[in-house]
């Protein structure tokens, strides 16, 4: 175990890396690009032992990547933006076909108006391809929840998308402790799964009738609903084996007590933390629910947590447009029947708009004066 300053695409190579990858199939993209250098840098200098495709497409990136995984091998790839929405068609074949896939997204804005900056819209837009997907905090959960999702992957048979904002974290060092590779290792053997074999000659995503199609696609869905169970359990072990607990689909931060909940995900968590401090210190009874796992989506989990609290507002650094923030929407969803709570539901930061410590004070204060029920993500900052 050792402790070094790594960017946030660094630290997802790193992850990449201890997982011990056998194919990564890439096309550069802003900025997830660093993510691929370090791993094809690894390669150069012998220290890991994978193939590296070059590609020339992010459709194509991923299709290699989807090819490996079904050939039994241990595939990784990363992109972002507008390279993920251009995956989204093998996006659906990676998840249909049950393929322990992962790939880092290094979140960034989409266009148009054409931006370089980050936001969550590239993942949300996602939400309803079958990929489990998780959120980090800072650059030490990018590599870990990295090695995580290739167990999470390899137990239901779905893929993972690992998300941490663009430039916020992909090119920002912070100090992360990198684990030994032994107890990687023991933590995450290599398990094959062919899916194509020579020797067993088989189709491959054929034309289904309408007699079996649903039924895959409800067994699809019963994977997912596992991961729920698993995305907990792979975490506690991981917290035994490694000394960092993540918790599972969510954490909460100072909750007990709590009348009013901020709930939110990725880097902006850090800044939601020091606020709470902060107005704790002022005997405001207010907490913080990170959510780690977008999908699933931690519907009882958040029921539980939030059951006790009276006021709500959500972060969304994303906008589905004319229905407001995406987990604004789905908290608001989750929480339907408890009449008592008041959800309010804020659109912040879209494109790298500011939103530091002082933003969320101030929207923290709006939400606290709003008398109007259920603020259906209003938008801050403009």
């Amino acid at each position: 175990m050792s402790t070094t300053l790594l960017t946030g695409s660094e630290a997802a190579a790193y992850g990449a890396k201890l997982a011990k990858i056998e194919v990564i199939a890439y096309y550069p993209i802003t900025p997830a690009f660093p993510a691929m250098e370090r791993v094809s840098k690894f390669i150069q200098d012998g220290e890991l032992k994978a193939n590296f495709v070059r590609v020339e497409s992010d459709h194509s990136a991923l299709a290699a990547t989807l090819g490996a995984s079904l050939a039994g091998a241990r595939a990784f790839t990363v992109t972002n933006s507008q390279g993920l929405l251009y995956m989204t068609e093998v996006c659906y074949h990676t998840a249909g076909l049950r393929q322990p896939v992962v790939m880092a997204c290094a979140n960034r804005a989409l266009s148009a108006p054409h931006s370089r900056f980050p936001e969550q819209g590239d993942a949300v837009s996602q939400g309803a391809n079958g990929w489990i997907q998780l959120f980090c905090e800072n650059n030490q959960e990018v590599l870990d929840n990295t090695i995580q999702a290739f167990k999470i992957a390899e137990t239901v048979k779905l893929p993972v998308l690992v998300n941490y904002e663009g430039y916020v974290q992909s090119h920002t060092l912070e100090e992360v402790v990198v684990p030994d590779q032994e107890k990687v290792n023991a933590f995450l053997p290599l398990v094959r799964f062919k899916t194509l074999d020579v020797e067993n000659p088989q189709g491959v995503n054929t034309v289904t009738s309408p007699d079996f199609y649903m039924d895959y696609k409800f067994r699809q869905n019963e994977a997912m609903n596992e991961a729920v169970k698993v995305i907990g359990k792979v975490a506690e072990t991981y917290g035994q084996e490694f000394g960092r607990n993540w918790s599972g689909l969510i954490e909460t931060y100072k909750m007990d007590g709590a009348e009013h909940a901020l709930v939110c995900m990725g880097s902006m968590v850090s800044e939601a933390r020091l606020a709470v401090d902060e107005l704790r210190s002022q005997g405001k009874k207010v907490g913080l629910i990170k959510v780690r796992a977008w999908r699933p989506f931690p519907v009882k989990a958040l029921r539980a947590s939030l059951k006790k609290v009276n006021k709500v507002t959500v972060f969304d650094k994303n906008i589905v447009y004319g229905m407001g923030g995406a987990l604004g929407t789905e908290v608001r969803g989750a929480l339907y029947g408890q009449a008592s709570l008041n959800v309010n539901s804020y659109i912040v930061g879209l494109g790298g708009r500011r939103f530091g410590l002082n933003e969320i004070k101030q929207v923290i204060e709006l939400s606290e004066k709003t008398v109007k029920q259920d603020v259906i993500s209003e938008w801050f900052g403009l």
